[in-house]
């Protein structure tokens, strides 16, 4: 091969090629996300630079519902970035930056996943710093994780005792996005809002208000209820007559939904009061009291107009952490 075909063929290595992919993140996200850190701050290299950090490191992942990437891109790409800043959140932690995984047929296939990362990204000001882009896949997919640090104490759910009160705090004002089991009281939020209330776990950390939380998750708050459980070992016992909702919202529904904003919360008993109060700070929030932590195995106990049933049974793993006995 002469000089001419050899450099002709390099240039059409598949290698090559393929980091042209990644023009659509560069297209769509800042370049320069912590400007304090001068040119090693820059994405495009390697690895994304981040600023020096104090506290406990937090690291989460989420892989978005290949149905939902399909169907509703741009809200997956949202539900992507938020989905990890509330796993932050939950465990009394900021957010720093976040990363994506991303698989298509093409550009034109992954724009509005893009955008919609990108909105999320903007309205509650955490930068995505890198990621992964592969745009001759025959599927569409996306993977996002994120970086974040506690500066106080870490919320486990393994932290909760016996004697805690179980406590819920959601934003109610929203309503369902389309026929999804979505809560949403963000993507039309200000993002003021949106940060101010992503600060309040860290907050009530710091403050000791609270000890132990779980993000409602895609089982509801009463699946949630059941990883608590399992997280921490011992008997939760639910109320659902104590569960405020929003006028009209049908009882099944809001207990299985996945709110945008939304935690369960083990709180001592002597700092209940301090708590109550958030709700005349943000009248976007329902703030209150709906179940106990007590002796026993790491079942779920629910109480409903008057009636006791077992829901789950704590000699059956859910996830496999945690302590079941």
């Amino acid at each position: 091969m002469n000089d001419v075909g050899l450099v002709n063929a390099l240039r059409r290595t598949s290698g090559l090629l393929a980091k042209r992919d990644i023009r659509s993140a560069a297209a769509t996200f800042c370049h320069q996300p912590f400007p304090q850190l001068g040119l090693a701050g820059m994405l495009g290299d390697d690895a994304a630079v981040l600023p020096a950090q104090t506290g406990q490191l937090l690291l989460a992942c989420e892989g978005m519902h290949p149905g939902l990437v399909e169907e509703d891109p741009w809200f997956a790409g949202w539900s992507g970035v938020l989905v990890n800043l509330s796993d932050i959140a939950a465990m009394g932690g900021r957010p720093l930056a976040l990363v994506n995984s991303v698989w298509s047929a093409g550009a034109a296939d992954i724009s509005a996943l893009m955008e919609g990362m990108r909105f999320a990204c903007d309205r509650f000001s955490v930068p995505m710093v890198g990621g992964h882009s592969n745009q001759q896949s025959s599927y569409q997919a996306l993977s996002v994780s994120v970086l974040g640090v506690a500066d106080g104490p870490v919320l486990s759910a393994r932290a909760a005792c016996p004697g805690d009160e179980l406590w819920m705090l959601v934003n109610k004002a929203g309503g369902f996005y389309r026929h999804y089991p979505f809560w949403d009281a963000a993507t039309h939020a200000p993002p003021e809002r949106l940060r101010a209330q992503l600060a309040l776990l860290p907050m009530l950390a710091a403050e000791q208000l609270v000890h132990a939380a779980k993000d409602i998750s895609m089982g509801g708050i009463t699946g949630t209820a059941v990883m608590f459980a399992e997280a921490c070992g011992h008997q939760l016992i639910l109320d659902l007559d104590a569960v405020e909702r929003p006028e009209g919202i049908h009882d099944e529904a809001w207990l299985t939904c996945f709110p945008s904003f939304g935690y369960l919360l083990a709180v001592n008993p002597s700092r209940t009061a301090a708590l109550a109060q958030l709700t005349s700070h943000d009248s976007t929030l329902i703030c209150c009291p709906i179940g106990q932590f007590a002796l026993g195995d790491c079942s779920v106990v629910v109480n409903h107009s008057g009636d006791t049933h077992r829901f789950w049974d704590g000699t059956d793993a859910l996830t496999g952490f945690g302590c079941v006995r």
